[in-house]
């Protein structure tokens, strides 16, 4: 019977876990280049079983009274829906590609092209991050028209300036949430990381999120349901043992 509460109280905090990513997703509905979360769950009997009985030995991450652990949040790579803006600086990624952006820590990516000038007259993401050329160098746009193309060439008053670095991963999950809709890399995913092909340039345009409102928000009610079940069970098994206690014991 203990077990049960152990159960019930484990999935609780495991839906707690899914409310907040669908919460995050929710409230990034309208942000550019935004990828949807899953949080991926993992049964403890099935941890306890499939991998603590295996090596005869107990973790204490695995506990043996069931219920539900999230284990990770798996990222939604799926294209958002690209929409014209007309703003020449707008720039939507059609395809796996990401754009390399220099930050205060280091080299990352973003799917996001809101772009903008600084006031030092270099291309800047959203956040004033520099996008980078392929040449690793900052992208001056200062003294006229700016003017993007589809294969991300950046020319100022016909003059070109570079190029927007546009790099593409054998498996984008390997890539890191940072925020602002930042990925960084580890070293080797870095290296491996290769010039786009598989991916165009809309200019003038805008990558939405990729996050469906209506999904999302049936999936928080099956959420909300499943916690409310485990409340039950937990105040069935606690009524259960205040009999047990009070008029067997």
């Amino acid at each position: 019977m203990i077990l049960g509460l152990y159960a019930a109280a484990n999935g609780m905090m495991a839906v707690e876990d899914r409310q907040a990513v669908i919460a995050n997703n929710i409230a990034n509905a309208t942000t550019t280049g935004f990828k949807r979360q899953l949080a991926v769950q993992k049964g403890y009997y099935q941890a306890f079983f499939g991998e603590a009985r295996s090596t005869m030995r107990l973790d204490l991450e695995i506990a043996p009274g069931g219920g539900l652990k999230t284990i990770e949040t798996f990222s939604d790579f799926g294209n958002g829906i690209v929409r014209f803006t007309g703003n020449p600086l707008d720039v939507a990624l059609i395809g796996p590609g990401f754009i390399r952006v220099e930050t205060p820590d280091g080299v990352q990516f973003t799917r996001s092209g809101r772009l903008s000038v600084s006031v030092t007259g270099e291309l800047v993401t959203a956040h004033g991050y520099n996008v980078l050329d392929t040449e690793d160098l900052p992208i001056d746009v200062s003294g006229g028209l700016v003017d993007i193309d589809s294969l991300g060439i950046v020319t100022v008053n016909d003059e070109l300036r570079g190029q927007i670095s546009i790099v593409e991963f054998e498996d984008p999950h390997a890539l890191g949430r940072t925020g602002y809709t930042l990925y960084r890399a580890s070293q080797a995913v870095m290296d491996a990381a290769i010039p786009a092909e598989s991916t165009t340039v809309a200019v003038a345009s805008l990558e939405g999120s990729n996050v469906q409102l209506p999904a999302e928000m049936a999936n928080m009610m099956m959420a909300l349901r499943a916690y409310a079940a485990n409340q039950r069970v937990i105040s069935a098994i606690d009524e259960t043992l205040s009999r047990l206690i009070n008029q067997v014991g």
